[in-house]
């Protein structure tokens, strides 16, 4: 019988839908029976993660635990979490919450090393993020060097995703260029889409960046949350 798996959502919640359909999708199914069992609990109502590691708002943790502790009450084996600024907060969650926890940074890490080796990466994500050192404190020691942009830029980034969560996917390809600049001038073509709102806007246009291979976050979460569950 396959492992249940908890999707602790709702940040943001199209995010959340993403994972759910790319689980769907990865999983080799004839019939709906041959399909994963999952619970989600979106909750929307999470403080902002940004905000807290920004030193301007509440700390999520206690509605994190919450969310942990409703999956694994209503039957889940282990959880994912689609949303990367969350990763900051892995290590106190886990040592609160009585169940598995999927590192979906780690898995990105795992990913890189497996695929490219040990290489440099351009990163996009949230300022959170950024500031929090997320992808730094897992992929540094595989030998993978996380190469950010600007401030300017990282701004830019923070922008579009609150655009993303407002519902708006509409952006110019030379916005987007804009956001990979950086990388282009240091000659870095691969990129971590480090936010899960950031595969929404660049994974249905990679025709448009042909010169870059985008790692989607999102994706990575998506296929080890599938492997776990049927093992």
């Amino acid at each position: 019988m396959k492992k249940i798996i908890g999707i602790l959502g709702g940040m943001g919640p199209k995010a959340t839908v993403d994972l759910f359909n790319k689980i769907i999708d990865l999983t080799p199914a004839e019939k709906d029976q041959d399909h994963i069992h999952i619970l989600i609990d979106n909750n929307p109502k999470i403080p902002d993660r940004t905000a807290y590691i920004l030193g301007n708002g509440e700390s999520p943790i206690s509605a994190l635990i919450e969310g942990v502790t409703r999956l694994k009450a209503a039957g889940a084996d282990f959880i994912v979490i689609p949303c990367n600024t969350a990763h900051y907060f892995y290590d106190e969650l886990t040592e609160m919450a009585d169940i598995p926890i999927i590192n979906m940074i780690e898995e990105v890490g795992k990913h890189i090393l497996k695929n490219y080796g040990k290489c440099k990466i351009g990163l996009l994500a949230t300022t959170g993020t950024y500031e929090g050192r997320v992808y730094e404190k897992y992929l540094n020691s595989l030998g993978i060097d996380v190469i950010v942009p600007k401030d300017e830029i990282k701004k830019a980034v923070l922008n579009l995703i609150y655009e993303v969560k407002a519902g708006n996917y509409n952006f110019k390809t030379e916005e987007l260029y804009y956001l990979l600049s950086e990388f282009i001038e240091k000659g870095i073509n691969t990129v971590i889409l480090g936010c899960t709102e950031l595969p929404l806007v660049f994974c249905p246009r990679v025709d448009e960046f042909k010169d870059f291979k985008f790692i989607s976050s999102t994706d990575i979460l998506a296929s080890r949350a599938v492997e776990i569950a049927k093992e």
